[in-house]
């Protein structure tokens, strides 16, 4: 499917984009030491959002996938095969991972709500901690227990909402547009994290997502808990009240200063919404049939909608908005010679990996000989070369938003290097327990 086609290209791309990112940063000696624990964090969520995907191109291969949701709310069981059940579980680890370095990144983006050492070392701790204790505590009790994690998304997205309103109310009390790097940075970072949960805010308000949330339930071998069905519609309640926050945020500001590449990102999800609403209006009969105990195989349309919709924002505008955010605002330092041509990599490599996966959706549209599409790469590709300074330059702009508000200190350069080896033992210890509890079965 054209959908699945996307992991093994993300994997690739957050794997590269990760290293170039953590290389950055190491030598980003005229930034902040905030700024570049926060451009490291970038950079390690780039690799676990690599050892994701990699984890779900392998198993969608050989054994039977299991979606995001899936793995975010726990509806998802060990099959019995050891291998597959280890890539299972390397992905179910590796979310876990990226929740507490979501949460360490809103501590420090797009404002500093704590500095000094001890403040630093209780933020490492409490990553390496979590991701030490959190995925083998889930793996023995119960794999449900994930989704109690959507408590911090809950948190972390009030946040980012609460930043978000009040740069776009200074920005237009005072008229001063530093306050934007507020509302934009804010609004970037709930499109990252949330945006896959935001095209289905129509079918959300309008109790759609009901009717296939009851279809999933009836096949579960026992019923769940009332706490957990509350988490579950909590956490996702999160994802429709943010797109609405962000649309009215942004035709406010677009009447008032005029709109920006944000606004319109944030538009084409509201507008996604209607689609995905229809989209689960045609599949009631599928929802239905599940209801009755024989689920009717999915068209092919479904997964189309899909690639469309959630798809393009986990795999390709993921990567694209978060090197975007780290230019923009000055987060990693791009004014040095050797950090500009890594610059120059880092967009070259988005460019032609959302190239090839628009031609990829044109091949599943319309059936094209794979010589053309070669063809058309090919001159996408000399393209880009050819202008590619004049590309970097535009992507860059004047990135005149610094978001000031991070501006903390208390890293030195060990702190930096430890920070990495402790990330480096946490991806091996994920894959580690991923193989001992498949092999156990549990």
């Amino acid at each position: 499917m054209a959908q699945e086609s996307l992991a093994p290209v993300a994997a690739i791309t957050n794997l590269i984009l990760g290293l170039i990112t953590i290389f950055m940063s190491n030598r980003g000696e005229n930034q902040s030491s905030h700024k570049r624990f926060s451009a490291l964090l970038i950079g390690w969520t780039f690799i676990m959002l690599a050892l994701y995907q990699i984890a779900e191109t392998i198993r969608g291969q050989y054994f039977t996938q299991f979606s995001h949701s899936s793995i975010d709310l726990g509806l998802f069981s060990l099959e019995g095969n050891v291998t597959g059940d280890t890539l299972l579980l390397i992905r179910a680890g590796s979310q876990i991972s990226l929740n507490i370095l979501m949460v360490a990144m809103a501590l420090h983006i797009p404002k500093d709500l704590g500095r000094g050492e001890l403040w630093n070392a209780s933020v490492i701790g409490l990553i390496g901690t979590y991701c030490l204790v959190v995925p083998p505590l889930i793996f023995i009790v119960g794999v449900k227990l994930i989704a109690f994690q959507l408590a911090l998304w809950i948190v972390v997205g009030i946040y980012w909402i609460h930043t978000y309103i009040r740069g776009i109310v200074l920005e237009y009390q005072t008229g001063d547009e530093k306050y934007r790097s507020l509302s934009k940075s804010s609004a970037i970072l709930l499109v990252v994290w949330f945006g896959w949960q935001m095209v289905w805010w129509f079918s959300a308000f309008t109790f759609l997502n009901n009717e296939w949330f009851v279809s999933v339930l009836i096949t579960l071998p026992e019923d769940p808990s009332a706490l957990w069905l509350f988490a579950v519609n909590l956490g996702w309640s999160t994802g429709a009240v943010t797109i609405m926050v962000l649309f009215f945020g942004e035709l406010f500001r677009s009447i008032k200063f005029g709109a920006s590449p944000i606004t319109y990102i944030v538009f084409g999800i509201f507008i996604l919404g209607f689609f995905n609403w229809i989209q689960d209006t045609l599949l009631l009969d599928y929802y239905y049939s599940c209801l009755e105990g024989t689920c009717e195989e999915t068209s092919s349309i479904f997964d189309l909608v899909n690639y469309l919709t959630s798809g393009m924002l986990v795999y390709l505008l993921k990567p694209l908005l978060f090197v975007y955010l780290m230019v923009q605002f000055k987060i990693i330092d791009t004014s040095s010679k050797q950090n500009k041509h890594l610059m120059r990599v880092m967009i070259l490599l988005i460019l032609l990996i959302i190239s090839s996966s628009i031609i990829e959706l044109i091949q599943s549209l319309v059936p094209i000989p794979q010589m053309i599409s070669g063809t058309i790469l090919a001159i996408g590709v000399i393209f880009f070369i050819g202008w590619e300074e004049k590309i970097t330059t535009k992507f860059m702009g004047n990135n005149e938003l610094d978001i000031e508000s991070i501006r903390g200190d208390g890293f030195s350069e060990n702190v930096f290097k430890n920070i990495s080896i402790m990330m480096s033992l946490v991806v091996v210890y994920i894959i580690v327990i991923a193989v001992v509890f498949a092999n156990a079965g549990v």
